[in-house]
C-alpha cells in the first residue's frame, strides 16, 4: 500500500492545533492559578503589611508615609471597600489586574508582530509565568504596575494620527503614577511613535502624563495626607504634593539592608527569588510562597534579549536594515527599565526586574515565533517549548500557590543554593 505523506501546510496545521491545546491548558491553569484559594494564608505576606495597610489607611483617613506616588494603593482600596480588610480585599484587584494581563499580552503581540502565532505565544508565556501567578495573588503593586506597562506600550502601537497620542500619553501618567522606576518605558514608546513621523506631538503630549501624574498625587493628597509632619499640618495641598516629593526622593534613595534583597545583574539568572510565605500543615507539608519565575522560561528569555542585542549588533556593524526592526524596542525597552536599578542607590529585589521582564518575554516571543516559520521542524520545535514551559510551570506551581509540599519535594526545587536563602533545610 502507497503511504501518502502529509504536505509542510498540513504539518503546520497539526502543529498549529497542537499549539493551541498547550496553550489552552497552560491559560487554564495560570487563570485558575491566580484566582483559587485567594484568602489563603490569612496573614500579610512580604509587602502586604505595607500596600494594603495603606491602601485601608486611605479609606479610614490614618496618615501614614508610603515613597510611592498613590494609585497602586487606590487600587487595591476599591477591593478592600468593597470586601473588607481581610485578604480577599487584598488580593482580589491584583488577581482582576494578572488575568487582565493575559489578555493584554495576547493582544500586544498580536499588534506588534502583527500574526496570531505570537499573540498565542505571548499571552501562554504570561499565562505560566509563576512569578505573576504569584504577583496576581498578594497584595503588591508590581503585578498591576505590569499591567499598565504593557498597556502603555500597547496604547503607543495603536497610536496611527496625533489625535490618538492621548491614550498612551494619559497610560504613562498613570503608570508613572504607581511607581516612579518605569519612568523610563517613555524612551520605547517614543522611538516607536518617531518612527511613525509622530515624536514632535509625542513630546508636547507629554505635559498629558505629567497632568495626570500631579493629579493622582493631588488627589492622594486632597484624600489623606501622607508625608512628614509638616505635610499633615499644612493646610495648603499643593504645598502638600511639593514636600511629598522632597520626602519620597530622600527616602527612595535610602539603602536598608534586606537578606531577601538582590542585585540587579542576578536577576536575569533567578538568582535570589523572596520568600513571602513558609509553614507547615498538620501534616508536616511545607506551605510556601516563594516569588520564582519559572527558571525554563526565565533563563529562556535572558538569552533571547541576549541573542536580540546580538542581532542589532550584527545589523549595525553590516549596515543592514535597523530603525525599524522588531526587536530595537524590545531590547531598549529592556534596557532602560532595568537601567534605573544598576546605581545600587537602594537595596533592590527580583520585583524590581518584572517590568523589564515583559520585555523580554516579548523577545523570546519573537525568536519563537520566527522558529515557529523555519523549515519543517520548528512549528514543531515551537509546541515542544511550549510542553515544557508548561510542565515547568506545573513542577514549579506549589512554590507560588502554597500547594502542600512534602519536604524532599520542597528540596529537590530548590535548584540552586540561593533560592531557599537555608530556610528550607
Amino acid at each position: 500500500m502507497w503511504r501518502v505523506k502529509a504536505s509542510p501546510e498540513n504539518r503546520r496545521v497539526w502543529a498549529y492545533y497542537a499549539l493551541l491545546l498547550v496553550a489552552g491548558l497552560t491559560l487554564a491553569v495560570g487563570w485558575w492559578a491566580r484566582v483559587s484559594n485567594l484568602t489563603f494564608p490569612r496573614k500579610r505576606m512580604w509587602d502586604e503589611i505595607y500596600f494594603p495597610v495603606f491602601a485601608n489607611d486611605y479609606l479610614n483617613g490614618v496618615p501614614f508615609f508610603d515613597l510611592h506616588p498613590p494609585l497602586g494603593k487606590f487600587i487595591l482600596a476599591v477591593s478592600i471597600a468593597v470586601f473588607g480588610n481581610d485578604p480577599l480585599g487584598w488580593r482580589l484587584m491584583p488577581a482582576v489586574f494578572g488575568c487582565a494581563l493575559v489578555v493584554l499580552a495576547a493582544v500586544l503581540a498580536r499588534r506588534y508582530f502583527e500574526d496570531g502565532i505570537s499573540a498565542i505565544l505571548f499571552a501562554t508565556l504570561v499565562a505560566g509565568e509563576t512569578i505573576f501567578i504569584l504577583y496576581s495573588r498578594t497584595g503588591l503593586l508590581d503585578g498591576i504596575l505590569v499591567f499598565f506597562v504593557v498597556a502603555t506600550f500597547l496604547a503607543a502601537l495603536r497610536v496611527e494620527e496625533k489625535d490618538q497620542l492621548v491614550w498612551p500619553a494619559v497610560l504613562l501618567g498613570l503608570t508613572i503614577a504607581i511607581k516612579w522606576a518605569v519612568f523610563g518605558i517613555a524612551l520605547p514608546i517614543g522611538y516607536i511613535l518617531w518612527r511613525r513621523g509622530l515624536l514632535k506631538p509625542f513630546l508636547a503630549s507629554l505635559y498629558v502624563s505629567a497632568a495626570v501624574y500631579i493629579l493622582v498625587v493631588f488627589a492622594g493628597q486632597v484624600w489623606n495626607p501622607t508625608g512628614a509632619r509638616d505635610v499633615f499640618t499644612d493646610k495648603n495641598t499643593l504645598v502638600k504634593v511639593w514636600n511629598w516629593h522632597e520626602q519620597a526622593l530622600r527616602n527612595a534613595t535610602r539603602a536598608v539592608p534586606n537578606s531577601e534583597g538582590s542585585q540587579w545583574w542576578t536577576w536575569p539568572l533567578l538568582g535570589r527569588p523572596i520568600i513571602f510565605f513558609h509553614d507547615t500543615n498538620a501534616s508536616g507539608k511545607d506551605l510556601v510562597f516563594l516569588a520564582i519565575g519559572n527558571p525554563f522560561v526565565w533563563w529562556s528569555s535572558t538569552l533571547a534579549i541576549l541573542a536580540g542585542a546580538g542581532e542589532l549588533v550584527r545589523r549595525a556593524v553590516f549596515r543592514l536594515p535597523l530603525a525599524d526592526h522588531q526587536l530595537l524596542p524590545i531590547v531598549m525597552g529592556y534596557a532602560i527599565l532595568l537601567l534605573p536599578w544598576i546605581p545600587g542607590t537602594r537595596i533592590p529585589y527580583l520585583y524590581n526586574y518584572l517590568p523589564a521582564y515583559a520585555f523580554a518575554l516579548l523577545a523570546l516571543t519573537y525568536w519563537l515565533s520566527r522558529l515557529w516559520g523555519y523549515r519543517r521542524w520548528g512549528p514543531w520545535a515551537v509546541v515542544l517549548y511550549a510542553v515544557l514551559a508548561f510542565a515547568f510551570t506545573l513542577y514549579f506551581l506549589p512554590l507560588v500557590t502554597g500547594l502542600p509540599l512534602d519536604h524532599e519535594g520542597l528540596r529537590q526545587r530548590m535548584w540552586l543554593e540561593s533560592w531557599d536563602h537555608g530556610e528550607f533545610e
